[in-house]
């Protein structure tokens, strides 16, 4: 796999019209969590919902428990 490099630039090398003095170049860094597709992104914004709705529904019964 080759390495992607991508422009950067300090902050203390940044002019106040916002060119770079002093640009450098580093390694693009990797994704963190993989991309999804609709399906899977679709899954997992479900399984978010399901669970709030679930802990919704336990605080409304215990409310209406105590009262």
């Amino acid at each position: 796999m080759s390495t992607v490099l991508v422009q950067a630039c300090a902050a203390e090398h940044i002019e106040l019209d916002g060119t770079c003095t002093v640009p450098i170049w580093v390694e693009k860094p990797e994704q963190v969590l993989p991309p999804l597709s609709l399906a899977e992104g679709t899954q997992v914004a479900l399984a978010i919902v399901l669970c709030w709705t679930v802990g919704l529904c336990f605080r409304l019964y215990r409310r209406a428990a105590q009262s």
